[in-house]
């Protein structure tokens, strides 16, 4: 998808003068655009393209993955071409500077000066990346009920819902006795923490969970649809003197 917008300052005579030899472009360029991608930036009529040529190694970076190109077809067109794979998260904007000259009768009042603003958009090509695959947490066996155990984190680096993360909770320890949830997560920081339930160290020492990450884009795109990643949670409860010592008399 490329969209574009362009600016001509047209207010008086000798600022239309003026906007014709200096021309700003902004497109909006998707960041899965294929190589070999064109785009029409401008339409002129047929005779501007015998007049004008691209003034080659002006403002030029060999690095920008775009060709700025004047065609003859039916009319005569100003395109972008895409030769270079985008990245968004890499190079999220481009502006590139390009000079048309008359070749026939070079003057510096005739040359025309082109300036475009490209803004990559961004697609959900990332999954949430967990910032290690398993989680450990101690916690003593009289913690309070709904404190705070500790927090997992994943990270997106694409933008807007496609970067926006949710967390959930699985497993079998995450339901005890009673049908009682044991442990909630903050669906959008990731925080841990134990509900209304009371820790014995003496009947269960660990708890084993599952974490999903999940970003908000579309679940039923095609070609980029949301995918979410995973992790363990393992929540060790640590003993403490909670129990009264037993003195036992044995008669001779």
């Amino acid at each position: 998808m490329i969209s574009l917008t362009r600016t001509d300052d047209e207010n008086s005579s000798n600022k239309s003068n003026l906007s014709e030899r200096n021309r700003t472009y902004m497109l909006f360029v998707s960041e899965d655009a294929p190589i070999g991608h064109t785009q029409i930036i401008d339409t002129f009529d047929s005779s501007f393209c015998s007049k004008y040529s691209i003034k080659s190694n002006v403002y030029h970076r060999h690095d920008t993955p775009f060709e700025i190109q004047l065609l003859t077809n039916e009319s005569c067109t100003l395109n972008l071409h895409v030769i270079r794979l985008l990245d968004r998260e890499q190079t999220p904007m481009y502006t590139i500077r390009r000079q048309l000259i008359d070749e026939n009768d070079f003057n510096d009042n005739d040359i025309i000066t082109i300036q475009l603003s490209i803004v990559i958009l961004d697609v959900n090509d990332h999954v949430p990346q967990f910032e290690s695959e398993h989680f450990h947490f101690i916690m003593p066996e009289n913690i309070q009920p709904g404190s705070l155990i500790g927090r997992v984190q994943a990270h997106d680096p694409d933008i807007f819902l496609n970067g926006k993360i949710s967390y959930t909770l699985f497993g079998h320890d995450l339901i005890q006795s009673g049908n009682r949830t044991m442990f909630r997560i903050d669906k959008d920081t990731g925080e841990l923490f134990l509900l209304d339930y009371s820790l014995d160290y003496e009947t269960k020492r660990d708890y084993t969970l599952m974490v999903e990450a999940k970003d908000h884009g579309d679940v039923e795109a095609t070609l980029w649809p949301s995918v979410p990643s995973y992790a363990d949670i393992i929540i060790t409860v640590e003993d403490v003197n909670d129990q009264k010592p037993q003195i036992i008399f044995t008669m001779p």
